[in-house]
């Protein structure tokens, strides 16, 4: 997950044991240095691995997906996938009204970078967003990927939005999704590690990282958070969660509660008055 964000897939291999892995890089140099890194990371894991590579062109496979999108809702956002069935926004701006209440609408095209609005870390960082970002509020928002949670912050009325991203895919992605929702001006996305060379003060901080990840970014967090500001981490399972609320909790931050969603969990925090 560290150097294949967008995540990767794990079949039986042929011999009883062992496990095939595939994932997807970029090609050029990032891809490059990207794949570097791993075979060094799977050789100290793995011993002696067989590490196979070979270049994919793009032939509209990726576009795939779109053919049976349809809308569906996360509490009150509604995400909208790009070329998917359309759903009526009455008001223009985001905002719709439908049988279940008032809700925003997410226009998405996630591409090849994580949060599509199906998986259950995502849908916990969306109802956290939902619950806690008041209105004028500032949101950071740590490995935004397709930059769904940035949106929703700013559909909810949020008046600024950071979106953070080290994998420049999922960077450019992030930008053309926020531009394809009209909130550019509230939103800025860039490439970088954590919360490092942050000056900004956050109401509220969503890390959706693994377990794995989120320590190198836990030092800033409460640097980064107004006095009494939250923090959302999420991205792991149930195993893990003895170990975040311990992590976060060494960072000066108080836990307030966990949730769990389809094995998955999210841990909510304050940061000292």
């Amino acid at each position: 997950m560290q150097y294949c964000p967008q995540g990767f897939s794990e079949s039986a291999a042929g011999r009883a044991g062992h496990r095939l892995l595939r994932a997807y890089l970029p090609t050029g140099v990032d891809g490059r240095a990207r794949l570097r890194l791993l075979r060094r990371a799977v050789v100290r894991l793995a011993g002696r691995p067989r590490v196979r590579t070979r270049v994919v062109h793009d032939a509209g496979w990726a576009a795939l997906w779109k053919i049976h999108a349809r809308p569906f809702r996360v509490g009150r956002v509604l995400i909208q996938p790009s070329g998917g069935t359309v759903h009526a926004d009455r008001h223009g701006d985001g905002r719709a009204v439908g049988r279940a209440g008032p809700h925003v609408v997410v226009r998405l095209d996630p591409g090849m970078a994580f949060g599509s609005g199906e998986h259950a870390s995502t849908q916990l960082c969306l109802s956290a967003i939902d619950r806690c970002v008041p209105r004028r509020s500032v949101l950071i928002d740590l490995g935004t990927g397709s930059g769904i949670l940035a949106i929703a912050a700013a559909r909810f009325g949020a008046r600024r939005v950071l979106a953070i991203d080290n994998d420049p895919l999922a960077v450019a992605v992030a930008r053309a999704n926020v531009r394809r929702n009209g909130v550019a001006r509230r939103v800025t996305v860039r490439r970088g590690e954590g919360l490092a060379g942050v000056r900004l003060r956050a109401n509220l901080i969503v890390a959706n990282l693994t377990a794995d990840i989120l320590p190198g970014v836990l030092d800033d967090v409460a640097r980064c958070l107004v006095p009494g500001g939250g923090f959302v981490a999420s991205g792991f399972g149930s195993p893990r969660v003895a170990e975040v609320r311990r992590r976060i909790r060494a960072a000066g931050l108080r836990v307030v509660v966990t949730r769990r969603v389809r094995g998955w969990c999210a841990v909510h925090a304050v940061s000292r008055p």
